[in-house]
């Protein structure tokens, strides 16, 4: 069985306009053209896909069947043709992200690249130890978001994105949540959990130790451990504010900042030197112009 795009296509057009001459008025082609593709596409099929006996050509059972398939075979090939003319045109089959702070607060350039982009991979990956930096730096991926830290290498250029709350929160019925103004002292009185790729770079983090540590890569593993009430975390506000919301889980106010929250910087990395392709270049230009931001619960903004 053989048969090609162009006869799948007059297929589909005669059943939309319901004759043949309308079909071939579509496509530019003529009433005879468009006949002999559809006669050519049954033999390949060997079935009869119009009933001709009418005035107007209908669709036989065979035909009703099969026109959904070959729609879908249609549409494919339309995405494989528009692909190949994004490859000719230079557009790169992928791009990488190295991004090792919660997806939520960059996921709408995300989305705008899939519709300037159709057919440019998007890898995002999550570096190990938090240390987008270093694979940025290292070719690994062709830019990257972090969590703010003091140095990076001289090979990198950086822009700040904005600002995140970064929360300590606790089971609702955690020692710590009964505690209105937690010392330092406090948290170190019980376990923490802590997230491995943050827990020794975060600005500040040195004051958050214990004396026993659970570490995880994830935060869906850190937040299954703080709501069984297993230890306390410091965590982005935007990942738990469901449930504080919900009341499972309570923030704790530290005493140490009476009047604000913890408060860390994104940050958007590249090479200095590297010379970005179309699809690499549009990524750079909107994460520049994405203000990340929250209000915190005592009104405050981060960014202004």
């Amino acid at each position: 069985m053989r048969f090609t795009i162009d006869q799948v296509e007059a297929f589909i057009l005669v059943a939309r306009h319901g004759s043949f001459s309308a079909a071939g008025r579509a496509l530019g082609r003529s009433q005879s053209t468009v006949s002999m593709a559809v006669a050519n596409l049954e033999i390949a099929l060997d079935a009869d896909l119009f009933d001709r006996s009418t005035r107007r050509p209908t669709l036989t059972v065979a035909g009703e069947a099969l026109l959904v398939e070959a729609k879908a075979l249609y549409d494919r090939s339309l995405t494989f043709e528009r692909h190949g003319d994004a490859l000719s045109a230079g557009a790169p089959s992928s791009v990488s992200v190295a991004v090792s702070v919660p997806p939520q607060v960059v996921r709408t350039v995300f989305t705008g690249f899939s519709d300037a982009y159709p057919h440019t991979d998007v890898h995002i990956r999550n570096p190990a130890q938090g240390d987008a930096a270093r694979m940025v730096s290292e070719g690994e991926a062709s830019m990257g978001i972090s969590f703010a830290v003091p140095d990076y290498d001289d090979s990198l250029a950086f822009c700040q994105l904005g600002k995140v709350i970064m929360s300590h929160i606790a089971h609702r019925n955690h020692p710590l949540a009964k505690i209105e103004r937690p010392t330092f002292d406090d948290l170190r009185a019980y376990r923490r959990l802590a997230y491995d790729a943050h827990a020794r770079t975060l600005p500040t983090s040195e004051y958050l130790q214990s004396s026993q540590t659970w570490t995880a890569d994830s935060y869906d593993a850190l937040i299954a451990l703080v709501s069984q009430g297993i230890g306390w975390a410091t965590l982005p506000r935007v990942v738990v504010r469901h449930l504080i919301e919900r009341g499972l889980l309570v923030e704790l106010y530290l005493e140490a900042y009476p009047y604000t929250d913890w408060i860390v910087s994104v940050d958007l990395l590249w090479q200095r030197r590297r010379r970005f392709n179309a699809a690499e270049s549009w990524l750079i230009s909107e994460f520049k112009k994405l203000k990340i931001t929250e209000v915190s619960p005592f009104g405050q903004s981060t960014t202004r």
